[in-house]
């Protein structure tokens, strides 16, 4: 059987589950300075030479990642906006020509 033990900062029992997965763990979930991590598929490599991976982050790594991924796609969508523009001013300008 496993034994209680406590925080070693705030002198609480630590979670018997939490010691079952990490049994040296000294501190509480409360406690612990270890913040949550988040697991993200990537794709790596270039034509034939490709592979996914989990790529594992810390929360202000995946912050950083979500905004440019949306930089990005933003950028992508001014893009389209552009040449949708460019084919309309072609459009007057053929209908220009004709006069």
């Amino acid at each position: 059987m496993m034994e209680n033990k406590l925080c070693i900062y705030c002198k609480q029992e630590i979670n018997p589950l939490r010691l079952k997965a990490l049994p040296n763990v000294k501190t509480c979930v409360d406690c612990s300075t270890t913040g949550a991590k988040r697991g993200m598929p990537m794709m790596f490599g270039e034509k034939d030479d490709t592979w996914t991976d989990m790529v594992i982050m810390e929360p202000e790594d995946l912050d950083r990642y979500e905004n440019v991924k949306k930089q990005k796609s933003r950028f992508d969508d001014e893009e389209e906006e552009e040449d949708n523009l460019d084919d309309w001013d072609n459009t007057l300008l053929d209908g220009l020509e004709d006069m």
